[in-house]
């Protein structure tokens, strides 16, 4: 059993790590076909451009012997026909217009059609460039000196004492196109250009690969662009493969089963020995070479990779000896810790490469500060810490963390892009830490989190406040965790009744935090706090999870036309896991996903309703439905609420609160008991207290309500007991 055990899986091992290594081995492959086409559209357009620059710089030498000539215009044409006929086969005919941009002689140079034209009839911004040229070339739109309307002209001022005047070279954009791209273009490529989304050249025949292989690259001519799309052809993109793709399943099931004949031979003859034996051989050579690599990974264990400045290793070993020293003679040393204000952004919006390009960069800028910091070291992702021997402590203490302000201040030069960036700056003192390594660098973070709440350019110095918030912070938060654990946040309903029959229709599943006293913490207390923690996934799981489970119970008992609603917040609400876990406990209890409606804020709502693909589609896509709670009812909501309808309007508690005293409070749940029934919608009112209320809405014929007044919110158990005897309990909240 055993025998067929190990071959079964070495088999199942050995074919897994054959699909993953296919599918590494595919990434990395279209990887480096990518950068591959990337770099050779970056030659041809870098020929492109060369291109035009030797058309200006032609222009420019023209330009310099006709100013010496003492020929007129007219006579200058035959020189010019002949010398741009043996170079430039993508001029056309050449112009001579002079200052008031009238054409006074004109030639053919190529082709066999001569565009007449009076004057050069360009646009006001046109005409105004040329109109303060003096010396430089200058491209410009062809207009009407040419036929079509693509072309280019290139003006080459001619202005000295006897004459002034513009030799105008007409240049046949696709001829231009088409010598520059086919002189350097890369065999088995094939592009188009587009200008104005019109296509003015192609260069292809089969395009299945150009949506997902196109490189692309803008330049910029006579105030207008060309769009350039580069897309290899099948043949070559077959030759652009540098792993072939049959290889790796072929060799991944021949391994597989020489490692199963091998396991096999193992089994049977059982050969360990000889195996030992090798690693054995293996382990003395290592021994051999142990001292070369101690040292490397003494380096490495000290060293960041990529700024190849010290890392924490280092820090803490520095901070260790220094210390101690300093302590004894009662001198001051400072810690400033930096931190690249959205470095995130940055990754984001230019890549990694040019965020790690960044950070070595700016590791440079610290090491050549004129200040000779005592240590630098990269300790977090963007976060980078200085220390300094200083023989004061506030003011000097600031001049440093200006300097290192003016260090970051600068923009960084990275390849096209130019870089502006900021830091938050923490600052604290070795003798507030008590000259203990762990304790200042706590001390940094801690000034460091202060700092950030400015967003750009924040300085922040240690004070004890800070780690008391910390600490406070931290430990709520494990406080929190142990009460997810250990279920301690419930849950209360508070039912919603019809208020014609008094029948409950539904309810609402509050959360609470119940201490060990007995002392319930609502979630506005709570609930922020754990928002941007990993906790807020098993929180909203068990909540669902007890909520569905419990209303299962609920409709055991017959009450199967209840509805019941959970509020979520927005992060909540976009968390990735959301429709799973909604979906796996509706599932799991049998439930209907019609009756579970998710309650959110208005403005969180209309943040959502108008988008494409938004967390609301997402959600509703599961059968769940939605329930806004409103405090009124402006453009914005109701655009929202016509793009996205939700199932359910319900006045929100603060609106209901002076009802019917309030005459703009009940003029506004007036219009949106109106609205909801207008469109379709469900309308319920929340924070009922009063008779006075009940009536209110009664009388507008919103006849779905919950509140003190009618009822509280309630345990599990007391609710089962309510729902038995369907009736109102309960008392207004004095």
């Amino acid at each position: 059993m055993k025998f067929w055990r190990s071959i079964v899986f070495t088999a199942i091992v050995g074919l897994g790590l054959t699909a993953l290594a296919s599918l590494l081995l595919e990434s990395y492959d279209h990887r480096r076909m990518q950068e591959r086409i990337q770099a050779d559209a970056a030659s041809l357009e870098a020929n492109i451009r060369g291109g035009l620059v030797r058309l200006l710089y032609a222009s420019e030498l023209t330009g310099a012997l006709l100013k010496t000539s003492d020929r007129t215009p007219q006579q200058q044409l035959p020189l010019l026909r002949s010398a741009l006929a043996s170079f430039y086969q993508s001029v056309k005919q050449v112009n001579i217009v002079d200052r008031d941009l009238n054409v006074i002689a004109q030639t053919l140079v190529s082709g066999n059609e001569l565009v007449s034209a009076k004057t050069y009839q360009g646009t006001t911004v046109n005409i105004a460039q040329l109109e303060q040229v003096t010396n430089d070339s200058l491209f410009m739109p062809a207009r009407n000196l040419s036929s079509r309307q693509h072309d280019l002209a290139l003006f080459i001022p001619i202005m000295t004492t006897q004459q002034s005047y513009f030799v105008v070279a007409v240049i046949d954009t696709q001829e231009l196109l088409k010598q520059t791209i086919h002189h350097h273009i890369i065999e088995g490529y094939q592009t188009s250009v587009k200008q104005h989304n019109e296509t003015i050249y192609n260069f292809s025949g089969e395009t299945e690969l150009k949506d997902r292989w196109a490189a692309d690259f803008t330049i910029s001519v006579a105030n207008g662009h060309w769009y350039f799309e580069m897309w290899p052809t099948p043949a070559k993109f077959s030759d652009l493969h540098i792993i072939n793709p049959l290889i790796t399943p072929l060799m991944g099931m021949f391994v597989t089963g020489m490692l199963m004949m091998l396991v096999a031979r193992i089994r049977k003859q059982e050969s360990q020995l000889e195996s030992l034996q090798q690693l054995n051989e293996n382990y003395n050579q290592s021994l051999k070479k142990r001292d070369e690599v101690e040292k490397q990974l003494a380096y490495l264990s000290e060293h960041d990779a990529l700024t190849e400045v010290p890392n924490r290793n280092a820090l803490i070993r520095f901070l260790g000896e220094r210390l101690a020293e300093v302590k004894v003679t009662q001198q001051q040393l400072v810690a400033i810790q930096l931190n690249i204000d959205h470095f995130k952004d940055i990754n984001n919006a230019l890549g990694h490469k040019v965020g790690d390009e960044l950070l070595k960069r700016l590791a440079h800028r610290l090491q050549s500060s004129p200040h000779n910091f005592d240590f630098i070291a990269r300790i977090g992702g963007d976060e980078f810490l200085v220390i300094k021997q200083i023989a004061s402590s506030e003011l000097q203490a600031k001049e440093l963390a200006e300097e290192l302000t003016r260090l970051v201040k600068p923009q960084f030069f990275i390849g096209r892009h130019e870089i502006y960036a900021s830091a938050s700056i923490g600052i604290a003192f070795a003798s507030e830490a008590d000259y203990d390594a762990d304790t200042l660098l706590r001390h940094t973070d801690a000034a460091l989190i202060e700092a950030k709440l400015a967003d750009y350019h924040g300085v922040a110095t240690y004070t004890r406040a800070q780690q008391s918030e910390l600490s406070k912070r931290q430990v709520l938060l494990e406080q929190l965790h142990r009460a997810i654990e250990t279920h301690s946040i419930i849950i209360h309903y508070q039912p919603m009744f019809d208020l014609i029959t008094q029948q409950i229709v539904g309810f609402e599943a509050l959360m609470r935090w119940q201490h060990e006293d007995g002392e319930l913490v609502y979630p506005e207390e709570f609930l922020p706090l754990i928002e941007d923690t990993g906790l807020i996934v098993p929180l909203t799981d068990n909540l669902i999870r007890q909520v569905v489970s419990d209303y299962a119970e609920f409709t055991q008992r017959g009450n199967t036309e209840l509805t019941i609603g959970i509020n979520l917040s927005g992060k909540q609400l976009a968390l990735p896991e959301l429709p799973e876990i909604l979906t796996s406990h509706l599932r799991r209890n049998q439930v209907g996903p019609e009756s579970l409606h998710i309650e959110i804020k208005e403005e969180l709502y209309c943040a959502h309703a108008n988008q494409d693909n938004s967390v609301l589609s997402t959600v509703r896509d599961t059968g769940v439905k939605l329930t806004i709670d409103g405090m009124g009812l402006n453009h914005a909501t109701m655009d929202a609420v016509q793009n996205f309808p939700p199932s359910l309007l319900k006045i929100s508690q603060p609106l209901m609160a002076d009802i019917p005293h309030s005459k703009v409070h009940a003029l506004i749940a007036e219009t949106m008991i109106k609205f909801a029934h207008s469109v379709g919608l469900s309308i319920s009112a929340v924070g009922v207290e009063t008779q006075q209320q009940v009536d209110f809405l009664i009388q507008r014929d919103c006849l779905i309500a919950q509140g003190y007044y009618l009822a509280r919110p309630l345990p599990k158990q007391d609710m089962t007991e309510l729902l038995a005897s369907q009736v109102i309990h309960g008392e207004p909240n004095s």
